[in-house]
């Protein structure tokens, strides 16, 4: 005897019919609405200020918004000084691993506990991930220093420094 499969029931039919119906409908829904969206967004008044490239819309005029700082390793030469200090803040804010550095180790140890008493804005950090602040005492102009500098850089910020800061006017 032969092997046939069994008789399908219009009712299986039916409902393969209707989840493909269902489905079409939903992607039918889904290419209308991104369709509608640029109407919606001019209805609104256009995208969120948070969706936008400039930092101008979230009060900040003279440094970058405070994400575009998030996991950057960032140098500042003179950090003792008050304004090398105010962009340490705002660094560490932003999430920023930062290394400080100073000729002066007892102002760049006031400066560098005033940076890490500081908490990172909320929002900016991604879940587990932690400002970093290290310090390295040391003339910048010492080749022997600037080498050190990179090390410091690789184990403590975890990789070469993206830009920095030079406030001691050398």
């Amino acid at each position: 005897a032969a092997l046939r499969a069994p008789a399908r029931s219009s009712s299986t039919s039916l409902l393969r019919g209707k989840r493909a119906a269902a489905a079409m409908a939903r992607w039918r829904d889904a290419f209308a609405l991104l369709a509608a969206l640029p109407a919606i967004v001019a209805s609104i008044g256009g995208f969120p200020v948070t969706w936008d490239h400039s930092c101008a819309a979230k009060s900040v005029l003279n440094w970058p918004c405070e994400l575009s700082y998030v996991q950057k390793r960032v140098m500042v030469i003179g950090a003792n000084t008050e304004a090398g200090r105010d962009v340490a803040i705002t660094l560490h804010r932003g999430c920023a691993r930062v290394l400080l550095v100073s000729r002066n180790a007892s102002e760049l140890a006031e400066a560098a506990e005033i940076v890490r008493n500081e908490r990172p804005s909320v929002g900016v950090c991604p879940p587990r991930i932690h400002p970093v602040v290290s310090t390295a005492t040391g003339d910048i102009r010492n080749k022997t220093f600037a080498w050190e500098l990179t090390n410091v850089a690789l184990k403590e910020l975890g990789g070469p420094v993206s830009f920095s800061w030079n406030f001691e006017n050398i």
